[in-house]
């Protein structure tokens, strides 16, 4: 993991004023709302084919959301993000974009338990089989990879801190053509950016640190913005586990404060 330093700039950026908010505010304003109207029926037309991307709905697209994506990219250093109801929404939307029945995940020891209970319940039961190995052996993570679809990771892991080499395990699913992600949640975009170490895609439950304040369940994704798009296709109309207006304004106000609060954790 890194001390943090370049995270920390780049943390710093989102605390600035933003010409482009909505009525030049400091703070975005939250968008309570469900719909958005049109200003004619070509407008709407438009909108509906795909010629121009607006908010319609905010189960699709809303513009407090849309800050909170946005900020969260800038932090992990990936093209886009997509804000969820939860850090297991965020999981299993992922994770079910990227394999299907038959399929085999490979999965590092003592992911967050509900993680390992949604592999065990709703993966099994589509056919999907999961292989758990220690992310600290190499060796054991590179025999258990091929033929895998998808290598997923958590560093530190949940419960016993275990903490590995992120990039020398991204590196042998990438020899092999296998799309990885990790849980980031615990050591946070200010202590690890893992798509800078060859992640493929970055999971947050947004309700630990990046809220900050014990008021928030969501959760979060970042990545490349072929790797968005293929979750936004796939899973995440579908599951339903939409990110609200006013959770998204309570993680933009944990995410100004995200570098001085992990330094404070740190130093305890």
């Amino acid at each position: 993991m890194s001390n943090g330093s370049e995270p920390f700039e780049l943390a710093s950026l989102i605390t600035a004023h933003d010409e482009g908010n909505f009525a030049d505010a400091v703070v975005p304003p939250i968008f309570q709302t469900s719909l958005f109207t049109f200003s004619d029926y070509d407008d709407m037309i438009a909108s509906y084919r795909g010629e121009k991307v607006r908010p319609i709905y905010t189960r699709g697209l809303n513009p407090t959301v849309r800050a909170f994506e946005e900020m969260l990219a800038k932090l992990e250093g990936a093209e886009d993000a997509l804000g969820f109801a939860s850090g297991m929404a965020a999981i299993s939307s992922a994770v079910l974009s990227f394999v299907e029945p038959g399929d085999r995940i490979v999965a590092v020891k003592h992911v967050y338990p509900d993680a390992f209970r949604l592999f065990g319940t709703i993966l099994k039961r589509m056919k999907i089989e999961v292989t758990y190995v220690d992310g600290r052996d190499e060796e054991a993570v590179a025999k258990a990879l091929p033929g895998a679809k998808l290598f997923y990771m958590e560093s530190p892991t949940s419960w016993v801190m275990e903490a590995h080499d992120v990039g020398a395990l991204a590196a042998l699913a990438r020899q092999h053509g296998i799309v990885s992600m990790i849980d980031n949640s615990w050591a946070s975009p200010f202590f690890q950016r893992p798509l800078t170490l060859g992640v493929d895609l970055v999971i947050h439950s947004a309700s630990k640190y990046l809220g900050g304040h014990s008021d928030v369940v969501a959760g979060v994704i970042a990545g490349s913005k072929a790797m968005i798009a293929r979750v936004k296709a796939e899973a995440y109309p579908y599951l339903g586990g939409k990110l609200s207006p006013f959770d998204a304004w309570l993680l933009i106000r944990g995410l100004r404060t995200l570098p001085l609060r992990m330094r404070a954790h740190e130093t305890r």
